[in-house]
């Protein structure tokens, strides 16, 4: 096997370990760590953006034991920052929920996680992740 073939390999492996970590991570931590850790991720703001309010102190009260009304939402999009800030880091995973996508007919994540409904839009979103995470 070639030398790339077998960087390609690895990269592969490990590239579906740190799916599978994002999702264990994202859907196993209380709902207050997943909110706190997408405000370290992306920021309030964006966070607000993605969970369609409009002020971010709702976002304060999450961390504070108020229960989101959209926790699979978070979690989801906790898995996908994840994969994303896996591969980078976080500015440049905020930037990628920011930016017009390719992957997603040239429209943002965040608009899309926005606009829902979460099921016909997740998969589309965790392939872009994934194209993204692996390039």
């Amino acid at each position: 096997m070639s030398g790339g073939a077998a960087n390609e390999e690895s990269r592969g492996e490990r590239g579906e370990w740190a799916d599978v970590d994002s999702h264990a991570r994202a859907m196993s931590e209380p709902i207050e760590d997943v909110v706190r850790e997408l405000v370290e991720l992306l920021g309030a703001k964006t966070l607000a953006r993605i969970a369609g309010i409009s002020e971010t102190r709702a976002i304060q009260q999450w961390m504070n034991g108020r229960a989101p009304h959209s926790q699979q939402l978070l979690r989801f999009t906790l898995q996908v920052a994840l994969m994303v800030a896996n591969a980078t880091d976080t500015d440049v995973a905020r930037a990628w929920f920011h930016g017009s996508n390719p992957h997603l007919n040239d429209r943002s994540p965040a608009a899309l996680l926005r606009e829902g409904p979460l099921e016909e839009v997740q998969g589309v979103i965790v392939a872009a992740a994934r194209a993204f995470a692996s390039r």
